[in-house]
């Protein structure tokens, strides 16, 4: 089949819960030496994705009180298979103008 998602996906998968501050976000970052984490809510035993935050979102911090749902963006996290083909994922990417996207299996994050 090619060259599939799992392939080149970044694991193990670190996320952030959507109420985290951003100190606990930026310090996350630095010890995993990674630059983007989905941010979740878990709901009713269920964990849901809000938003992809990125190092280059801190730019937009205008204060000590501002809050990771102010800077993350917002729900326009897209999503892949694991199973997917790597050119998929890329056409993905570029349609959308984005530089992160999520890898999910069995409906859970697997990697990005």
């Amino acid at each position: 089949m090619g060259l599939q998602v799992k392939d080149f996906m970044s694991t193990p998968i670190v996320t952030v819960q959507i109420d985290a501050s951003l100190i606990d976000v930026r310090n996350i970052m630095e010890e995993n030496g990674i630059n983007a984490l989905p941010v979740v809510a878990d709901d009713n035993s269920e964990t849901t994705i809000k938003g992809i935050i990125t190092s280059s979102d801190f730019n937009s911090a205008l204060n000590d009180d501002t809050t990771l749902k102010e800077i993350m963006v917002p729900s326009t996290v897209h999503v892949v298979h694991v199973d997917s083909s790597a050119k998929a994922a890329a056409k993905m990417m570029l349609k959308h103008h984005v530089h992160h996207i999520v890898a999910m299996d069995e409906g859970k994050i697997a990697g990005m």
